[in-house]
């Protein structure tokens, strides 16, 4: 698709419709074109469907009704492709390139729908009403044997990113005729357990939405199984214990289909969606009902702000320096009074070794004269002994501030109200550790919640 659709020079205005397009409309127009390319590139086909139907409005020109019917067509919507092929036969120029490609995809598509039709140049005959093709009734999927098809049949494209308050499509494919049963697991913030939803075909596609309620928080995650018909897990995009994780992001583009439900229905029918595009199009001035869709709801959860600067705001930089400065120096307090134990247990076991190294102890004097070893000895295992019950006693109670800090972050991002950044961990993971002190032993315990 070529951006000279775009940059080419607008065509003599069209009937009803008297006023040239602007300077400014051709450049929006030119904006909206590149925007929607670089949709169709990345695979977003309804994205890109829409801006190039805004650079068609904007500029007027007949040739980007080629790549509106073609992106269609390419996203399953071949009725509507078929409509937007005739339009553009109809209003193009004679000479337009793309012109044969058109008619060839038109007579392709004519007698899928209509078996008994037939296409010439595009130009409707004089006299001849524009009746609507029929819907095409679908045929009944016959499902091939088991072993027909293996894993390498499925694919799905991983989402990344999404915004919050607004649904997730996550879509994937299957051979119709293969009989594998697709199921979405999701889950969100705070969440344990996953989700499961059955994948729903929505034209040569299967999609499984994550309603707008449950995109909330910094990320939700969520994988996909494909089951045989005889209950086999076939592949997996993504498993239970290592999920794809979608970060939730304020400017990332939307995905999801407006014309289906939360459950994976069809809203609309293809002559419902037709007739609205008609009414749509300025080169179709013909009077038709305008059909309106229900009012939709939209849930956006709270956004987080722009964080305090005190020390008990999370995320500001006096709350980092607080919760790391007292991780560490719980680590450190804790780590000192167990290398003090250890030396006091030193000087203790000196002491036992010199009242039994001589036979009939004691071998020395405990203080008689200038023999004040064993006394020294007791004195120096004290203080070590001390400290030991100093730093661990200190390093604990450092340690319960640190989880103080901790606990306040990972449950303002379980509640949504902290943005976490890509390097955060999940907050559906949180790890515990704490130190063990009895008699002749040390040592620290650990637990990890995910």
């Amino acid at each position: 698709m070529a951006l000279a659709a775009v940059c080419a020079s607008a065509p003599t205005a069209l009937a009803g419709d008297d006023a040239p397009p602007t300077a400014a409309q051709l450049d929006a127009a030119k904006k909206a074109f590149g925007e929607g390319k670089k949709l169709h590139d990345a695979g977003k086909l309804p994205e890109a469907i829409e801006k190039f139907k805004e650079s068609f409005k904007l500029s007027k020109n007949p040739l980007l009704l080629y790549n509106i019917g073609l992106t269609m067509e390419e996203a399953g919507m071949e009725d509507l492709a078929l409509f937007y092929y005739r339009k553009f036969l109809t209003e193009a120029p004679a000479d337009a390139g793309q012109r044969q490609t058109v008619v060839d995809r038109v007579k392709v598509l004519e007698k899928k729908f209509s078996p008994n039709a037939t296409t010439d140049t595009g130009k409707p005959d004089a006299g001849k009403p524009d009746v609507a093709k029929p819907d095409v009734v679908k045929q009944p999927v016959v499902i091939k044997p088991a072993g027909t098809y293996s894993a390498t049949d499925f694919q799905h494209q991983i989402v990344d990113t999404a915004p919050p308050g607004k649904p997730l499509d996550v879509t994937a494919f299957v051979p119709e005729d293969s009989g594998f049963a697709v199921t979405l697991f999701f889950r969100t913030a705070g969440e344990g357990k996953f989700n499961a939803k059955p994948m729903k075909w929505r034209y040569k596609e299967l999609v499984g939405r994550i309603p707008a309620p449950k995109m909330i928080g910094s990320s939700v995650q969520y994988y996909i199984e494909v089951k045989d018909q005889a209950g086999t897990v076939v592949t997996r995009s993504g498993k239970s214990t290592s999920p794809n994780q979608v970060l939730l992001e304020a400017g990332a583009t939307p995905r999801f289909y407006p014309d289906i439900t939360d459950d994976g229905e069809i809203k609309v029918t293809p002559k419902e969606v037709r007739a609205r595009d008609d009414e749509d199009d300025p080169l179709n001035k013909t009077t038709k009902p305008v059909i309106k869709d229900p009012p939709v709801v939209e849930v956006h959860p709270t956004q987080p702000g722009v964080p305090g600067s005190g020390l008990s705001d999370v995320g500001s930089s006096k709350f980092k320096k607080a919760k790391w400065g007292t991780t560490i120096g719980a680590t450190a307090l804790v780590g000192f009074g167990i290398v003090s134990f250890l030396q006091a247990g030193k000087y203790a076991r000196s002491l036992e070794e010199d009242s039994t190294q001589c036979g009939v102890p004691p071998c020395r004097a405990f203080s008689a004269g200038n023999d004040t070893y064993a006394a020294d000895v007791e004195k120096t295992g004290r203080r070590w002994q001390t400290f030991s019950t100093v730093g661990i006693g200190l390093g604990i109670a450092t340690g319960a501030v640190a989880g103080y800090f901790w606990y306040k972050e990972l449950t303002a991002k379980k509640r949504g109200d902290l943005k976490a950044s890509k390097s955060a961990p999940s907050p559906e993971t949180s790890w515990v550790v704490a130190p063990t002190l009895d008699h002749g032993y040390a040592g620290a315990a650990a637990a990890v919640r995910f």
